[in-house]
């Protein structure tokens, strides 16, 4: 075909026309093997190569590290797990790890390969367990086996002694041995593994010591810690610590000790000679009171028991105001009991009596002696003398005799004008107990903030008590007081009894004291002073005519009595220390009891002495100054001070914790002044607080 074209160039078609495709048949028979033989190698190759790329590209590096290095190791699992040395190509997935070493146990670890590129798997064999064998011995003596003691591995029970090959893991190791009676025993041992055998022996040191003791005379009683144990020559095995050792036989003195043991650390405690023990001597006299004295030193006043030394001679001298002295040598055997009593002389002096009218009763000593005689035999001691007849005014004095110098008394009583109502100046309770008549006025309590001593309490107030009263004449003793309550007692202080029946009463509690009053007060029909509220003893309002304790301003009226002048400081006066026989307070005679002591002042008695022992105060009453400290029926408090304010009848806070005490005590060797320190008695049991009684003869208005 030819075209014409606008450049001028010819152009030819030429047509092409196709012809059918044929394929030479036996060239194709020839090649079709080897060409499958060669596609199947590229194709394997290609994947391959495929394959290899792609778990190089999606393997993680996982380096795998084994303490100690194991003889065999293997990693299963996943599609492939090559590795070079301890470098492995894991795809993220489980896999199953597996070593083996001589010695150790078989490791076999479920592993989880993670998505991170590079990691580093720590493992470790364990090695096999040793057998191990423990005996444990006596110290110092290898052939005595310890049975029983028990083993601790660790911290972990194994078993007792004798202990034979238990499987213990290989390394150091702790071992703890503990048996009854031996100490605690702690080592290490390094176990070495394997199956190996080893043994342990311990030498267990004795938790005791070998104490050995022995006597003379030989056969005494040994007692640890209070318990008899055997008698010496005796061998024991204690314990460490401190034990209280007991070494005593008839007729000698017990010797002790405070033995402190340390364990397998023996002690001989031999030829303890043991000392011959005291005689008792128990001293009476009529009467009694009588002071003893052994060689030079003071016992004590009789009656009277003390232990004296063995078979030796003892020269007693006994003495009393207004007796003969009396010399006796006494000897006591070792551990025996000798009783005397002495009859004391008396020494008398003559006092004639005129009297007007002749038919008045005598009293001595508050004791009625009847009708006025003309000549009165008395002991060479202060006595005093009261003499008195109805409708006359009592005459009192005190008198001295003199042997060989007689005193004559020529006595006139005044008659008494007739008046419409007699007030008694001496009454007594159905169980005897005397109170005596006060007619108060106006005083000032408490002591200047000069005064030494002063407590916060102490402020000076003027008060003014417009009733009159009866005052207990004495303390109430203990045969009184056990009337009301049998059961009790006031104990002792250091083997001296303070509850024979004629001393002051003592360890009672306010309340014990309080329901005293009310019960004494039924037996007369009187008004009960006291009363229970929630389950409290109180005071019932206002003041009632039964018996009760003294109210503070009523006890400090009467103790600083000084006929109608500026009140005392003391009941005794206003110097310090005391007079002689002021009252019964902590003095010489008592340092072997008390810490603080008069030193300047000896009053006779080791402990308390009977109410009334010594003189009167210009009221007629007696120990408000030493003997025993006393409750008073008020609550404690401070009062503000005041030169204006007048305090009538005061009766103190309405309620409170603490109660009033009252005096110096016989255990007082400070005596501050009329007071003791306040604390809340109410449930307390002092062996120095006793109390008396007072009551109302009636309840008088207050316009009088």
């Amino acid at each position: 075909m030819a075209d014409n074209s606008s450049n001028g160039y010819e152009v030819k078609r030429i047509e092409i026309e196709p012809v059918p495709f044929r394929v030479d048949q036996s060239q194709r028979r020839s090649l079709s093997p080897l060409r499958w033989l060669v596609w199947t190698v590229l194709v394997f190759i290609f994947f391959l190569l495929t394959f290899s790329a792609w778990f190089v590209f999606t393997a993680r590096q996982v380096v795998v590290h084994m303490d100690p290095e194991p003889e065999r190791i293997s990693v299963s699992g996943g599609i492939f797990s090559p590795n070079i040395g301890s470098y492995y190509l894991l795809r993220p997935g489980e896999y199953t790890v597996k070593a083996f070493k001589q010695c150790y146990h078989p490791f076999e670890m479920r592993i989880r390969v993670m998505e991170e590129k590079s990691q580093t798997l720590n493992l470790s064999l364990e090695k096999l367990p040793g057998r191990l064998s423990v005996r444990a011995h006596h110290t110092g003596k290898s052939s005595v086996d310890i049975d029983g003691a028990g083993v601790q591995i660790d911290g972990e029970d194994m078993g007792i002694t004798p202990l034979q090959g238990v499987d213990v893991k290989s390394g150091r190791r702790r071992v703890d041995i503990r048996s009854k009676n031996y100490q605690d025993q702690t080592t290490h041992v390094d176990i070495e593994g394997c199956g190996e055998f080893q043994l342990l022996d311990l030498a267990l040191i004795p938790g005791w010591a070998d104490v050995t003791i022995g006597s003379i005379p030989k056969g005494a009683t040994v007692r640890l810690d209070g318990k008899p144990v055997g008698k010496t020559p005796l061998e024991l095995d204690l314990f460490p610590g401190s034990h209280k050792v007991e070494i005593s036989a008839d007729r000698f003195k017990t010797w002790r000790t405070q033995l402190v043991v340390q364990a397998n650390q023996p002690q001989t405690l031999e030829n303890i000679r043991l000392e011959p023990a005291e005689g008792t001597f128990s001293l009476h006299t009529n009467p009694a009171g009588a002071s003893v004295t052994v060689g030079e030193k003071y016992a004590g006043k009789t009656p009277l028991d003390m232990r004296l030394l063995p078979d030796k001679v003892h020269v007693v001298r006994i003495s009393k105001a207004g007796y003969e002295k009396v010399v006796q040598e006494i000897k006591v055997s070792s551990g025996r009991r000798k009783d005397l009593t002495v009859d004391l002389v008396p020494i008398e002096g003559i006092v004639y009596l005129t009297v007007n009218p002749d038919d008045a009763e005598l009293f001595v000593n508050g004791k009625s002696r009847g009708t006025v005689r003309r000549e009165l035999r008395l002991t060479t001691v202060e006595h005093r003398l009261e003499i008195k007849k109805e409708g006359y005014q009592p005459f009192q004095t005190n008198i001295t005799p003199r042997p060989g110098f007689p005193k004559e008394l020529r006595i006139i009583l005044t008659k008494l004008e007739p008046k419409k109502t007699v007030i008694p100046a001496l009454i007594k309770a159905v169980n005897g107990y005397e109170l005596k008549l006060i007619r108060p006025g106006p005083f000032t309590m408490g002591a200047s903030r000069r005064e030494q001593g002063r407590r916060s309490n102490e402020t000076l107030r003027k008060v003014t008590l417009r009733k009159p009263f009866y005052m207990g004449v004495r303390e109430v003793t203990n045969k009184e007081f056990k009337e009301f309550l049998s059961a009790h007692s006031s104990g002792s202080l250091q083997g001296n009894s303070l509850s024979r029946d004629e001393l002051p009463v003592v360890k009672v509690t306010w309340e014990q004291a309080a329901l005293f009053c009310n019960w004494l007060s039924a037996k007369e029909s009187l008004p009960l002073s006291y009363t229970k509220l929630n389950g409290e003893v109180v005071a019932a309002e206002p003041l009632r005519t039964g018996y009760r304790l003294p109210t503070e301003a009523e006890w400090e009226y009467v103790a600083r009595f000084n006929n109608n002048k500026a009140p005392m400081k003391y009941p005794w006066g206003n110097t310090f220390p005391p007079p002689p026989k002021s009252g019964n307070f902590a003095d010489i005679s008592a340092k072997d009891l008390l810490a603080n002591y008069l030193t300047g002042y000896n009053d006779g008695y080791l402990i308390t002495a009977h109410p009334g022992a010594f003189g009167p105060n210009a009221l007629g009453l007696y120990d408000l100054g030493g003997n025993v400290a006393e409750w008073c029926h008020d609550y404690y408090g401070i009062y503000t001070s005041s030169a204006q304010e007048i305090y009538v009848d005061p009766l103190g806070p309405k309620q409170g914790k603490h109660r009033v005490i009252k005096g110096s005590s016989w255990k007082d060797g400070s005596i501050s002044e009329l007071r003791l320190s306040y604390r809340d008695y109410s449930q307390d049991e002092r062996n120095d607080v006793g109390f008396r009684i007072v009551r109302y003869l009636k309840v008088i208005p207050e316009k009088e």
